[in-house]
Order: structure tokens, then sequence, then C-alpha cells
């Protein structure tokens, strides 16, 4: 096998549908959880917690899915680096809150819809200047959509002017 490790699958869930569950839970069930019924049991959730919404106690099968739909999924955020527990505390909130992910069809078309017209914008850059240096979006496409989201949102919390620092990559598919 030529990528022993699967760094190159996109999408790690489908990579191990075909067997008995992830590594990581089947580890987690053999050496940690010896008793199928320990997984019915609910537990009290601390307070460091968002995982539960207003509820103040899951079952362990609940816990481990909502914290692998949290942190186990496609999107990835550091904070524990943070010396604030305050800041740590607004970032978990906004992670761990059930349901604070789920988008519906209309905003991923829109996503789509950005992310696409960016990618076909930055096709027509290097066809039409494919001999002049450019700095163009390759391995951030997504920074398209995620700004005008961005600007889309301060607008209706009635932010007047938006100044940013302008980076390399992207530089034209920013502006237009």
């Amino acid at each position: 096998e030529l990528d022993p490790l699967g760094i190159t699958y996109a999408d790690l869930h489908s990579k191990y549908s075909d067997r008995q569950g992830n590594p990581h839970q089947i580890v987690l069930r053999q050496h940690m959880l010896p008793d199928e019924a320990d997984m019915d049991r609910s537990f009290k959730l601390p307070s460091t917690t968002f995982i539960g919404g207003k509820e103040k106690a899951l079952p362990l099968r609940e816990i481990l899915r909502r914290l692998e739909n949290t942190y186990c999924r496609h999107i990835g955020v550091e904070f524990m680096f943070i010396n604030s527990l305050e800041q740590c505390n607004w970032i978990r909130q906004k992670l761990e809150t059930p349901g604070c992910m789920e988008m519906d069809t209309n905003q991923k078309r829109l996503i789509l819809a950005r992310i696409t017209r960016a990618t076909g914008f930055e096709a027509f850059l290097a066809r039409k200047w494919s001999s002049e240096k450019r700095f163009g979006l390759e391995g951030t496409e997504i920074l398209i959509p995620a700004m005008k989201q961005v600007i889309d949102k301060s607008t209706e919390l009635g932010v007047e002017s938006i100044v940013m620092g302008m980076p390399h990559r992207g530089r034209l598919n920013v502006l237009s």
C-alpha cells in the first residue's frame, strides 16, 4: 500500500466504513469500556463542557457521539494554548453547542457557488496570464466564501467599514 497511514484520504470516516468502526472506537471499546451497558449509563456533564446544550446529563453513547461530531470531523480548532479561560470557554461553546455547525441546503449551495466562482476566476487568471508571477488561491479556496460570509454578517450587525490586511495568496480574487 502506497499510503499506509491514509494521509491522502480526505474523508477518514468513509475509509473505515467497511470495517468494524474506526480504530479509535475499537481501542476505546476493547480497553476502556468492557461492558456495552456502560454505553447506555447516564453521566452528569461537567460545567466545562457545552455538548449537552440545556441537558445536564447524557448517556455515554451520546456523549461520545457529540464529542466525535465536534472534534473528530473535518473542522479542527486549536485553542488549548490560549491562557485565558474565558476565551477558551467562548471557543468551546461555539464548537460544542449541539447543532451549531448544521447548515441548511441553501447555505450549502451558497458556499458552493462562492467556491465555484472563486476557483473559476482563479482558472481564468491562470489561463489569461500564464507567464506572469502571481499568488493564486491554491490551498486557500475557502478564503473567498469565508471572507464574503464575514462581510455579510458584519453588515447585518451594523458594521460600516472593514479594514483588513492583504495576504499574497489570492490577492486578485479577494479584490474581485
